[in-house]
């Protein structure tokens, strides 16, 4: 495949007040020189940031549409944003999830092959410690049962994207019912040799334990019917 014939790639990040971690996802996503290792379309959705998010968004590239707050409102508006601009290949990702080099390439590669439209990255966390890859271990298994949380990127065709309703408009759970969509259309492949370097920071503020245990039982609680709105309340951003 090649620079010239390769289907368009455009990315969908979901920010709020996420400065420190943007310019090292950019940079990785728009700047390195292999054409086929980064993204042809960058789309920041910010959720009204006050720090110099989007600022820096703007000065490294991306393009930048406020849809207000909430996951799913946000990915969503980056979905249609990247779509109008002609992207045909969608990937989505969190500011602190940082695709490793070559990772993009093997994506791409991976979304051309027969019958393979909707994929995930295999994950790791930038962290020390066994507990940490015990937690990789779980997402990957979950991402190759094809359940994609956020931070395993979603990574899909755009007529899979619009076959499957794109992302709901809530502000949790949004990756999961998205991925729920997609399998009634498509397998979702783990992409082995594509990894995604994940911050460790939300398990470093709150608590391995106390950050786990809290997202079993709101996901469970999402599965009982109970409304992602009232979900989100026990579950707020980083950056808050």
């Amino acid at each position: 495949m090649s620079t010239s014939e390769h289907p368009r790639l455009g990315v969908g990040i979901c920010v709020l007040n996420e400065e420190r971690a943007l310019p090292r996802l950019l940079s990785r996503l728009l700047q390195l020189r292999d054409p086929l290792d980064r993204a042809d379309l960058v789309v920041v959705a910010d959720a009204g940031s006050t720090d110099r998010s989007v600022s820096i968004a703007r000065g490294m590239g991306a393009s930048v549409v406020e849809p207000g707050r909430g996951r799913g409102v946000q990915l969503a508006a980056a979905a249609d944003a990247l779509l109008e601009a002609g992207a045909e290949r969608l990937f989505f990702l969190h500011a602190d999830c940082v695709p490793r080099t070559g990772s993009i390439a093997a994506l791409r590669q991976a979304l051309e092959r027969p019958g393979v439209k909707a994929a995930a990255l295999r994950q790791t966390v930038e962290a020390e410690g066994r507990v940490f890859r015990w937690i990789e271990r779980a997402a990957n298994g979950r991402a190759r049962r094809g359940m994609v949380y956020g931070d395993s990127g979603m990574a899909l065709h755009g007529d899979v994207y619009r076959a499957a309703g794109g992302f709901p408009r809530v502000p949790l759970f949004e990756d999961v019912a998205l991925s729920k969509a997609v399998r009634r259309q498509t397998p979702i492949h783990l992409v082995e040799d594509a990894t995604l370097a994940i911050s460790p920071r939300r398990w470093e503020k709150e608590g391995i334990l106390r950050c786990s245990l809290r997202n079993w039982i709101l996901r469970a609680l999402y599965e009982c019917g109970v409304p992602p709105e009232r979900l989100a309340r026990r579950y707020r951003p980083h950056a808050d």
